[in-house]
């Protein structure tokens, strides 16, 4: 018989979701699925509505299950989450709006707004079972915007082309221009240019995609004096957090003397620009699995000077 553990919960979260921060309801048993690493099931605790959402969804980490509970509160809460873009709490105050509904609105779509917020962005707090860390979470797809924290770029481009009435598709297509850390100016953008035709947003396009081409040329800081070559042969390949870490990502790191994801976000667009050579799809594959790469060495950096198969080059790369 399987013995379900529940995880650590420190006395100030007691009676709380471990997902969104509200009261507490049930304690949902998760079990991976698939199950990659052979981990045991686990008991976390839950909020009424959150119990729900784990129950109909499959995951094979408690990271990806926690995303996807995430989404599912970003789907429920669309509307109180858009007051946030479109009001501010003293815009809301000094409003003229009338009549009863209007009168009600004033006084609690701040708080619903808040609310939600909260519930979206709560961070859970460390899993450990009997004082023992459990596993590492990722935080690698998570995106940012305006205070509010989207679980991929995916459900923010969807969630946000309706809060500021931007066509999906347009915003997609700038922010493949731009790179998905530049959210904030392919929403300035599309703001202020998709009220044109299909054609003259299709120009407007051209043109974005002409000046950051020259923006590139001009500002091209990349050279092999800032990394070091080392070949692809003696780079090892890895899986982390179920992410494929490409060698030829990890080299193009060492060649441009990148070792963290602030600098890797720096030169996000001179790493799209390499790879997409071959494959769009393939470029933001290894992108992906970088960003995992460089997290897990920031964050775990017992793990980056004992374990990565790689350490050596990150150690001659760093003396240079």
């Amino acid at each position: 018989m399987t013995i379900v553990q529940s995880i650590d919960v420190p006395f100030e979260f007691r009676h709380t979701c471990w997902f969104c921060g509200e009261p507490y309801y049930e304690c949902h048993v998760f079990r991976p699925e698939p199950n990659y690493d052979n981990d045991p099931p686990v008991k976390v605790p839950c909020c009424e509505e959150c119990y729900g959402f784990c129950s109909r969804t499959k995951a094979s980490g408690l990271d990806i299950l926690r995303d996807r509970v995430k989404g599912r509160l970003h789907q429920q809460y669309q509307k109180h989450l858009q007051i946030g873009a479109q009001w501010t709490r003293e815009e809301l105050k000094d409003s003229e709006l009338e009549g009863k509904a209007f009168e009600g609105f004033k006084h609690s779509a701040w708080m619903m707004f808040e609310i939600a917020r909260d519930r979206v962005n709560y961070p859970g707090w460390p899993l450990a079972i009997d004082g023992q860390p459990v596993g590492q979470l990722s935080h690698a797809f998570q995106v940012e915007y305006n205070g509010i924290v989207y679980p991929n770029i995916s459900q923010a481009v969807e969630q946000l082309a309706k809060s500021y009435v931007i066509p999906q598709e347009y915003l997609e297509q700038t922010l493949e221009l731009v790179g998905r850390h530049q959210l904030g100016f392919a929403i300035r953008f599309c703001k202020t240019t998709h009220g044109y035709s299909e054609t003259q947003r299709a120009v407007s396009l051209a043109s974005l995609r002409e000046r950051l081409q020259e923006e590139a040329e001009s500002e091209q800081t990349v050279s092999l004096s800032q990394g070091i070559e080392v070949g692809i042969k003696y780079i090892e390949p890895q899986i982390l957090f179920r992410t494929e870490v490409s060698p030829y990502a990890v080299q193009w790191a060492l060649q441009n003397g990148v070792t963290t994801l602030a600098q890797l976000a720096e030169l996000e667009d001179a790493f799209l620009a390499h790879f997409s050579q071959d494959s769009e799809l393939t470029a933001f594959r290894y992108f992906t699995g970088l960003q995992v790469y460089l997290e897990k060495r920031e964050e775990d950096t017992h793990w980056a000077l004992t374990q990565d198969p790689n350490r050596q080059w990150f150690a001659k790369l760093l003396k240079k």
